[in-house]
């Protein structure tokens, strides 16, 4: 009896294919392919592209308000059932935009779209890997995470190829409607929210000291914010999402603007893109040999790296190097983030401490495209702003390897 079970595939494996599905089809479709549509929705309706960029602000908005949220129910409901109801609304949301004739509507559509998009993803997605695996939990992490760029690279294509075919209104009912009979099904059927559900123990549980206990451990979501842990992640969380989303927004125009054509700076933007794949597959094995901290600095180091080659990067080769150094950087975060929230303060209130967090790379996601832009307007050039995320980025290095567990600190205060 005990060899069979032993010649199964641990069921984790499953875990992991599923939010890499999930994460594929809802980020990827929600997140990284809209650009696809702002040519054809905005000719169609008649709308200004800052207006309905104004809907990617407001998806923004509902992801941050709700993720406190999402992280609570979680911790009440659980992760699978918030998740399925979640990627419930994405997929619904999604043909419901495909009927809009206001903008208005598509403000308030993507606004409720955003909520169940944090209640889909990043949130339960990281607590049901985590409570899965023990020993190489950040390779795991990657694994599913890798989802998010993968989707992208095929959504994007796709997508394109169905607009020109049919209009971009089939393609949000299509898209939706396949979410919700493929996406929602999956989650029900294969997710469990921990090994004990089914009667196994997590992934290397054996073979570490703290593995029997690991799932008991954690401070509460109160406790949390008054720990010295909890803020430096969030201060990392915020520095990534101000640098990352103030280099993506501007990056393309700027090197326009220093010499280069439309399309070479387009396959720049391509290489990052494609880049970043990789890199989500290798920060996760990173992780688990050097630690989430260590991992964590050394994507800092490419940040400031990767910003100091594109102010330098007129001659057309510096760019690509700068493309190769930033994919790899930004890459690596989505993956870092939960495996610092799990070591640093633990999984018995996962969910509402991400929740919290996340809040934090919202508001520098919200900072980030607007600061360069305010910069450029009044100076005529991105460097002062671009000088600013390289020490940003140092200051990243410093917070990331500041990091200490709350139950360390907690043994020293006794001690």
């Amino acid at each position: 009896m005990n060899d069979s079970r032993v010649s199964k595939p641990f069921y984790g494996y499953f875990i992991v294919a599923a939010c890499f599905i999930n994460l594929a089809m809802l980020w990827g479709m929600f997140i990284n392919s809209f650009g696809i549509f702002m040519t054809p929705i905005t000719e169609d309706m008649g709308w200004s592209r800052e207006a309905l960029s104004a809907t990617l602000s407001v998806r923004s908005i509902g992801m941050a308000l709700m993720a406190p949220f999402a992280g609570r129910m979680i911790d009440r409901l659980g992760a699978k059932s918030v998740m399925a109801a979640g990627a419930a609304v994405v997929g619904l949301g999604l043909i419901a935009a495909g009927r809009v004739t206001q903008l208005w509507q598509m403000h308030v559509v993507f606004f409720i779209a955003g909520c169940g998009l944090i209640c889909a993803t990043m949130i339960p997605s990281s607590l049901i890997i985590s409570n899965w695996f023990v020993a190489r939990r950040g390779t795991a992490m990657s694994s599913a995470f890798v989802g998010t760029s993968v989707g992208g690279v095929f959504a994007a294509p796709v997508a394109s190829w169905m607009i020109h075919k049919y209009d971009w209104r089939t393609v949000f009912i299509l898209w939706g409607t396949l979410i919700v009979f493929t996406v929602v099904p999956i989650i029900l059927l294969v997710i469990r929210d921990r090994p004990s559900d089914v009667g196994l123990e997590p992934h290397g549980a054996g073979d570490s000291p703290a593995g029997a206990t690991e799932e008991d451990w954690g401070v509460s979501a109160w406790e949390a914010l008054s720990t010295p842990a909890f803020w430096l992640i969030a201060a990392v969380m915020f520095i990534v999402a101000l640098v990352a989303n103030g280099v993506h927004n501007h990056c393309p125009a700027y090197l326009e603007d220093i010499g280069h054509t439309p399309a070479r700076a387009a396959l720049a933007w391509s290489i990052v893109m494609g880049v970043m794949v990789f890199s989500k597959l290798a920060f996760g094995p990173i992780a688990d040999r050097w630690g989430a901290r260590r991992a964590m600095a050394a994507t800092f180091v490419l940040y400031a790296a990767a910003v100091i080659v594109l102010m330098a990067a007129r001659p057309y080769w510096i760019a690509l190097v700068f493309a190769g150094l930033y994919g790899l950087a930004c890459g690596a975060p989505l993956t870092l983030y939960p495996l610092l929230a799990v070591d640093s303060l633990g999984l018995k209130n996962f969910g509402s401490i991400y929740g919290n967090l996340v809040i934090a790379g919202a508001i520098g996601s919200a900072i980030g495209p607007y600061a360069p832009g305010v910069v450029f307007t009044k100076m005529g050039t991105y460097i002062p702003v671009f000088s600013a995320f390289v020490v940003l980025a140092a200051l990243g290095v410093v917070c990331a390897l500041s990091i200490r567990p709350a139950r360390m600190q907690g043994e020293r205060k006794r001690g």
